[in-house]
Formats: C-alpha cells, sequence, structure tokens
C-alpha cells in the first residue's frame, strides 16, 4: 500500500561556505488541512556568527534542535498559543506514539496480514472492498497523525470517533456502518489470535451508530424510458447496449460475468452461455440465449467470426484480448443516463432487473428463471422478485372495484 511521508528531516543549506549569505535550516511536513507538503525555513541563531566554525557549529546545533523537536511529534501547523481540546487530545497520542511506535504493529501492517489470510475465503471483488474499507480507516489514523503508532493505541474511544467520522462526515448508510464495524471487529479478532496478542481488547463495542438509509438500489427501467435508452445508447455505444443485452436476456452480471465473458464460453450452435466458476456470482451455470438475442449476435456483432480465446467486451469497443476496466461499463452508463436526464434511480445493473421483470411477465415459470439468473432456491428468486417489484396482483389489478 503506498505510504505517506510526514515530514523531510532538516537539511543545512550553507550557502556555499559564504559568510556574507544568511545560512537557514529547511524541513518539508505535510500539513493535515491540506494534505500537502510544506517547505519550512528558520534563521535563528545561526547568521550572528562570523567564522566558518562558529557557524557550522551552530547550524548544525539548530538542525539537530528542529530533528528532536519533529520526531518528538511537533507540527508546525499547530498553534502552540492555543490549545482546543483536539490538540490535548493529539497530545496524549503524541506521548503514547513515544512509548509504542513500532514498525510492524501498525494498523497498516495487521490489514495487509489479514487480507492475505482470507483471500482464499472471499471473491477479488470482497477483497478489493474489504481493502478500500481499511484504507480509509488508516487514512483517518493518519490525519489524526496516529496511523504509525502500535494497534493497542487504537482503543474504543479513537474507534468510536472515526465511526463519527463515517456517519458525519461521509454520510455513510446504516448499512455501510454496520459493514466497516463487522470488518474491523474481525480484524481485531485476527489479531488476538497472535500469541503476543492475546491480551489485545477488541475496541469493537459501545460504538456509534445511524439509521440512515441511502436508497442506492438499482431499480428496472420502466417501459416508458427502454426505448430512449436504445434509440440513444445502440447507435452512440453498440458495445455498450451489446452489455446491456447480455443483462437483460441472459441475466448475467456486467462486473464479472459480462466483463470476463470469453467467446469460447458461448456456444454458438445450442444458444447457451457457459457462465465459468471464476466468473460467477455464485457458482458456474448454463443460461440460455434467446432467439433473438442470438439474431443480434450473429447478424448484428458477428461474434463468431472473432478469435474464440477473445474476450466479448475488449478495449477496443469490438472482442479483443483484453477486457475493459472494472468501472469502465458503468460509468459508459452512467454518462448516457444524465445526457438523456434520467433518474439517478437507472443503474447498468437495472437491465438485469429489467429483463427479470418482463419475462416474468411474460409469463415464463419462475423455476426457469432461476436456473438462469444462477439462484440456489425457488425461494432466493421469489424474494429478489419482490425486492425489484416484480410481484403484482393481477387480480387487484383487474378487478378492483372502481370507486
Amino acid at each position: 500500500m503506498k505510504q505517506h511521508i510526514l515530514i523531510k528531516l532538516p537539511v543545512i543549506f550553507d550557502s556555499g561556505g559564504d559568510l556574507s549569505k544568511n545560512w537557514f535550516i529547511e524541513f518539508y511536513a505535510r500539513n493535515p488541512r491540506t494534505g500537502k507538503m510544506e517547505r519550512q525555513r528558520f534563521y535563528k541563531e545561526i547568521n550572528k556568527y562570523h567564522t566558518l566554525k562558529e557557524r557550522r557549529a551552530a547550524a548544525e546545533k539548530m538542525r539537530q534542535y528542529w530533528t528532536d523537536k519533529l520526531k518528538a511529534g511537533w507540527s508546525p501547523f499547530i498553534d502552540d498559543t492555543v490549545i482546543y481540546d483536539d490538540n490535548l487530545e493529539y497530545q496524549t497520542y503524541i506521548k503514547n506514539y513515544r512509548k509504542i511506535k513500532s514498525t510492524n504493529g501498525t494498523l497498516r501492517f495487521y490489514a495487509s496480514k489479514y487480507l492475505d489470510s482470507i483471500k482464499n475465503e472471499v471473491e477479488g471483488t470482497t477483497i478489493s472492498t474489504y481493502r478500500s474499507k481499511l484504507r480509509l480507516f488508516d487514512a483517518w489514523l493518519e490525519g489524526e497523525r496516529i496511523n504509525q503508532v502500535d494497534i493497542s493505541a487504537i482503543n474504543q474511544a479513537v474507534l468510536s470517533k472515526f465511526m463519527d467520522f463515517i456517519i458525519n462526515k461521509r454520510k455513510l448508510s446504516k448499512v455501510s456502518v454496520d459493514n466497516y464495524r463487522i470488518l474491523i471487529r474481525s480484524l481485531f479478532e485476527y489479531i488476538r489470535k497472535d500469541k503476543a496478542r492475546k491480551h489485545l481488547i477488541n475496541p469493537c463495542f459501545d460504538l456509534p451508530g445511524t439509521k440512515r438509509v441511502n436508497d442506492s438500489a438499482a431499480y428496472p427501467i420502466y417501459e416508458d424510458d427502454i426505448t430512449t435508452f436504445k434509440d440513444y445508447i445502440f447507435k452512440k455505444d453498440p458495445q455498450l447496449w451489446l452489455v446491456i443485452s447480455f443483462e437483460y436476456y441472459c441475466f448475467l452480471r456486467p462486473r464479472k460475468e459480462i466483463r470476463f465473458l470469453k467467446l469460447s464460453d458461448i456456444d454458438f450452435g445450442r444458444g447457451m452461455i457457459h457462465v465459468r466458476e471464476e466468473i460467477a456470482k455464485t457458482d458456474k451455470r448454463w443460461v440460455t440465449i434467446p432467439k433473438t438475442f442470438m439474431k443480434l449476435i450473429r447478424e448484428t456483432y458477428q461474434l463468431h467470426i472473432y478469435p474464440r480465446n477473445y474476450y466479448v467486451i475488449g478495449k477496443k469497443g469490438i472482442p479483443g484480448p483484453d477486457h475493459v476496466s472494472i468501472n469502465n461499463l458503468s460509468n459508459r452508463f452512467v454518462k448516457y443516463r444524465k445526457k438523456l436526464n434520467m433518474p439517478e434511480i437507472y443503474k447498468l445493473y437495472s437491465w438485469k432487473h429489467t429483463g427479470n421483470s418482463r419475462a416474468d411477465k411474460a409469463g415464463i415459470p419462475r423455476q426457469e428463471i432461476q436456473v438462469q439468473n444462477g439462484h440456489t432456491t425457488l425461494a432466493t428468486t421469489e424474494g429478489y422478485m419482490r425486492n425489484i417489484g416484480v410481484i403484482q396482483s393481477t387480480n387487484i389489478l383487474d378487478k378492483f372495484p372502481e370507486l
């Protein structure tokens, strides 16, 4: 993981030994308000000496003075004449830092080991999510100037302050906040398995919470908007419309199942797609390609003429040896959604919901929809249908008495 330099230690600038010019001490420190390294210069107690020997001795003395101050935790960005509660708290952290500073016991050290320990147990996307969350935690610790302390210094009070940050500053939802709590708790339980850390107290208790709901779920595309999207995207970005069609007709998920799909996974003769285990969300499966979509695949996109080892969604807008990046497809869809002034409830994933919704209304049996989705049980499919607003009472729709 990328490390951020907090200070560059002082050096002497002696003007080439010229006593007629001012000598000074220079160092750099990271300003916590801007996140940038800022230069600091000090001339005091150096230039009053008029022999090389005396001035060099004075310069070295001042260089050592500022070096010691910086290593002790002093910052040029704290006003020594005004002490706030946060600064008092910061001074407490600095005292702890002197006592328990560690090169191999920091949050970053243990977070890396923890992620390595679970990489064979969870999906790569889950690891990426965990890594992003732990990076945010580490960045917050750096902002508090305690990212280099030993893990034992991260107590319940520190963690409560971080939770308050993600709730009130980052405005995260209850689900996201709970996920942070679960992840950090799991991390500390992993650390406690180390014999040298078995007495470490897990700080994940009595932490702030929130009931905030940030509605970011994808909704099916409304019927009146489907044609508008199709006419525009098919013309402007045919490859993206192919992605949408894989979602809509075959219920494939864009992040992995479509992005990593290869032409060798498509049985053009039988009209089937093999969703390999390494790209499937749940388990490997075969899905059926509706005839109307197969016609589009063969006649419009002519996927069958490309080398079988190519990715279907290549980097140059056609099948190729390299797949697109993880956010490429969703970013393209958002761009067109904005140009069409469509609501934000529409995500790229909405097209999978749209296909499910229309398949159900067309009378396709739920068991077949279950297989196409790769759901392990019919109950999962039923729950999915309820969540996307598919299940509708035909009796209420058709027979409800008029007022």
